[in-house]
């Protein structure tokens, strides 16, 4: 009964399986909204790399 007790008590890989847990539910998450991750993502880059935000120069009129 005193080893179940310890075992029970025992916190030494506590924080392993709490890191491995979160990392779980992230992973559920990304895959859950996945494809609105990829349209967010593609957004930016358009914004970012897009090669006409500065127009064509006017003749000042």
């Amino acid at each position: 009964m005193e080893l179940l007790k310890r075992f029970y008590e025992e916190e030494d890989g506590m924080g392993t399986v709490e890191l491995v847990m979160i990392i779980a539910a992230l992973m559920c998450i990304a895959l859950l909204f996945r494809k609105q991750i990829f349209a967010f993502a593609q957004g930016i880059m358009n914004t970012v790399f897009k090669t006409d935000l500065v127009g064509a120069p006017s003749d000042g009129g």
